[in-house]
């Protein structure tokens, strides 16, 4: 046989992909994608879960806000009734304690305002006691309190913080 024409005939068959080959390159590229379709949905769990602790971070310093100016104990009750008093509302709070309880839907802003946008976050605050010298719980009537701000994403905790406040 010439070896032109046998060179020739090699070349003719090796143009071309074989189904084997085709075959892996196939099952390559379909496992790098899945991969990446995987990378995007944990991707985006993620970036849900940090926007809802964010959201959450803000509407706790809401809180921290909107008890900052008021004084320690009841202008009117002093230190006698610790929580708020009869017929007192959110727009009539006029002591730290009288948030002792308090749960909000939607949640409010840093001017006791509703934010219906956020309705899905509940704010719920409880506010305590505590001896001022070790920092556990004590007796009502102490020199500070302690303020525990819970938040809530559709019923499930995403957030809690709190700080404690003394008299000045």
């Amino acid at each position: 046989m010439n070896p032109r024409l046998r060179a020739c005939r090699i070349t003719n068959r090796r143009r071309g992909f074989t189904l084997i080959e085709a075959s892996l390159a196939v099952t390559i590229v379909g496992t790098a994608i899945l991969a990446m379709m995987q990378l995007f949905a944990t991707c985006t769990q993620h970036n849900r879960a940090g926007a809802s602790m964010t959201t959450a971070l803000y509407l706790a310093n809401n809180i921290q806000e909107a008890v900052a100016d008021l004084p320690f104990n009841d202008p009117v009750g002093g230190k006698s009734n610790f929580g708020k008093e009869t017929g007192e509302t959110l727009a009539t709070f006029d002591d730290i304690d009288d948030f002792n309880g308090y749960s909000s839907t939607p949640p409010i802003d840093s001017q006791r305002t509703p934010v219906p946008e956020l309705s899905t976050y509940t704010q719920a605050i409880i506010v305590q006691a505590v001896d001022p010298n070790r920092l556990t719980l004590a007796a009502s009537g102490t020199d500070a309190v302690r303020v525990t701000v819970r938040i809530l994403y559709d019923g499930a905790e995403v957030y809690q913080t709190s700080w404690v406040r003394m008299r000045t």
